[in-house]
């Protein structure tokens, strides 16, 4: 999934791509860590839901076409959330109770059954900050991924196997007031005039998508086809398509990049960015693009880039469980990179080094890429930007022709099906040997090494002797076993030394042929890492002048006084940013008083950034609730 938050600053062109503001601190729900599967297989959702703006509810039927997942099935779980189930045809009996609806079949199923449900319901639907079913005044729409209970949010709008393993094909049939179009997952399969004041919208997608992918939006939308790639639509607000024209331009072009680095676009429909009040969420072929980045210019094209991404990292090929989601966000956020890379390798790196590598480094994060213990750790730097990370070293490490035919061979196993971690490791292993020691020390492992080289240099003849210490002095207890370089540079002439950084303050000598003036560490930004150079230089404390940003509680309501601590008593400065980068609130903290009383502050979701007076700066997303 995608929901990728926009913050405008200074310090960085962007926070973390993803959330748009998605983490919490709550106690993690079992299903992010794996998702208990009922005993059925669903092949198809047809989904008819009649919108009542005025009132906020929706009326709506699902027809379901399943199979049984083993033999004797007499009684399995779907999810529905928050609406009333009037009817269940199809069924002896049925019980809902919370979010869990529980059918009970007229007589055993087997696993060479196709059995058919018809539900009735109707209601309210809920929402969360983030997802699920929202009326704004300008537009309503459904966003099928959350982050303040279970991630998977088709239960907010349709009954349904709310799982990612779980894919199935849909058919959407909305009815909204006539000044409004309304679009959903899939291709057009026409309108229908309902004489009463109403359209209905039908679309039809034939592939499989997880229900978390399943949503659709209405508005007052105007749509725009690409004067390029006839694939592409654009669904924007009638009086923004001036701005529309310029901040979509180069979506055509991103398609072609990524159709060369990773495969043919695999989804037989349309492909669609949707203006919607907030964003952005990669359902599948109709990204829900936040209605402030459609600005008339294309500063919002990396989070094009990552959206669109999706399309083959989480939406094509799906994360098994939620704990590695970073299957889809990592890939999604060097995605950007790639994207970048088309302008020439100095925006490459530079977006690498200021865009990934930078904000993972200054949150703080020091665990595990795959085993989140919060939602706050699953929606994290770690799952985006450390991710991303990765990636970039094992590109550097394996080399461009390997690495892209890893990728290749990944996706082409696994489209349309659910990979692991370990999936994509041996696809890794397959074009370069072993690398269970690298995803050992990245992926699994927690934080990054933090180098401490110094070296010095004597005449010897006609020659120069360098003698190089290196050390690890991260606070994590992991090692970094990786080759590592250094550029040695003289008056006229330089150098690359490549060498296996595999032990502890480890020393090595070298022979120069040249007077060294200056030795730089990973010149390339290959590694994931700080650095100290030199006894000259001056040192860098790790751990910074605020070791710890701990915000709690996480979600909070608007009411909650927010405990900051900090490992040092100094001043901190505050800013607190809400989806569209403008500034909220600004505050300074003086030494000793680490309170954040949020009263004031409208719920929805927030990134929170301060520095210190030297400029030490670390950022946290923050999920504000109602009353």
């Amino acid at each position: 999934m995608s929901l990728l938050l926009i913050l405008l600053s200074a310090w960085s062109p962007r926070f973390s791509p993803m959330v748009l503001t998605r983490p919490l601190t709550s106690c993690l729900n079992p299903v992010y860590q794996e998702f208990p599967l009922e005993p059925v297989d669903v092949l198809h959702y047809d989904l008819s839901i009649d919108i009542d703006r005025e009132s906020e509810t929706i009326d709506g039927t699902a027809e379901i076409e399943f199979v049984p997942a083993e033999d004797n099935l007499t009684e399995f779980r779907l999810y529905l959330k928050d609406l009333t189930v009037t009817n269940v045809t199809g069924a002896a009996s049925y019980s809902h109770v919370a979010d869990s609806l529980f059918i009970t079949l007229a007589s055993p199923g087997s696993t060479s059954d196709t059995l058919n449900l018809v539900i009735d319901y109707n209601g309210n639907p809920p929402e969360e900050s983030w997802g699920g079913f929202h009326f704004r005044p300008d537009a309503v729409f459904h966003m099928g991924v959350g982050f303040v209970e279970d991630p998977s949010m088709g239960k907010y709008m349709f009954p349904c196997h709310d799982r990612p393993a779980d894919k199935a094909s849909f058919d959407f049939h909305i009815t909204v007031p006539d000044s409004m179009y309304a679009v959903a997952n899939g291709d057009s399969a026409g309108v229908t005039d309902n004489s009463d004041g109403t359209l209905t919208y039908h679309w039809t997608l034939d592939q499989p998508m997880s229900t978390y992918l399943a949503a659709l939006s209405a508005a007052d939308y105007a749509v725009l086809h690409d004067s390029t790639d006839a694939r592409i639509f654009y669904y924007v607000y009638s009086w923004d398509v001036a701005d529309a024209l310029v901040s979509f331009s180069n979506a055509d072009l991103m398609m072609a990049n990524f159709e060369n680095l990773y495969a043919p676009y695999p989804w037989n429909c349309r492909f669609a960015y949707v203006q919607t009040p907030i964003g952005d969420m990669e359902h599948l072929s109709q990204v829900f693009h936040m209605a402030a980045a459609v600005n008339g210019n294309t500063n919002y094209d990396w989070l094009l880039a990552h959206e669109m991404s999706h399309h083959w990292w989480g939406d094509c090929v799906t994360e098994r469980y939620w704990k590695e989601v970073w299957l889809s966000e990592s890939f999604a956020t060097y995605s950007e990179a790639l994207w970048m890379e088309t302008y020439g390798n100095d925006e490459y790196m530079d977006y690498i080094r200021n865009n990934i590598m930078k904000p993972y480094l200054n949150s703080g994060e020091l665990f595990s890429i795959v085993d989140p213990q919060t939602p706050a750790e699953l929606w994290s730097n770690t799952t985006y930007e450390k991710g991303a990370s990765v990636l970039h070293m094992l590109r550097q490490l394996m080399g461009d022709s390997s690495f892209f035919a890893a990728y290749g061979t990944y996706f082409n196993e696994f489209k349309y099906s659910l990979a692991t971690t370990e999936d994509f490791q041996n696809h890794a292993e397959a074009q370069y040997g072993d690398l269970d020691w690298f995803f050992q020390q990245w992926v699994y492992g927690e934080g990054y090494p933090v180098y401490d080289v110094q070296s010095e240099w004597t005449q010897q003849g006609s020659n120069w002797q360098l003698d190089v210490t290196i050390d690890q002095i991260q606070s994590v207890s992991n090692f970094f076993t990786m080759p590592v370089e250094l550029l040695v540079e003289g008056n006229t002439q330089d150098t690359l030394i490549t060498f296996w950084n595999n032990v502890e303050n480890q020393e090595e000598t070298f022979t120069i042929p040249f007077e060294p003036v200056s030795v730089t560490f990973d010149p390339e930004t290959k590694i994931l890492s700080t650095s100290v150079l030199g006894a000259e230089e001056e040192f860098f404390d790790p751990e910074g002048a605020v070791s710890t940003m701990y915000l709690g509680p996480n979600p909070a309501t608007a009411a909650t006084v927010l405990n900051w601590q900090g490992t040092a008593e100094i001043q901190l400065y505050v800013s607190i940013y809400d989806l569209s980068g403008r500034v909220v609130e600004e505050l300074i903290l003086e030494p000793g008083h680490r309170n954040l009383d949020l009263t004031g502050i409208p719920a929805g979701s927030y990134i929170v950034d301060v520095h210190t007076p030297g400029n030490i700066r670390q950022a946290a997303r923050l999920v504000i609730l109602g009353d």
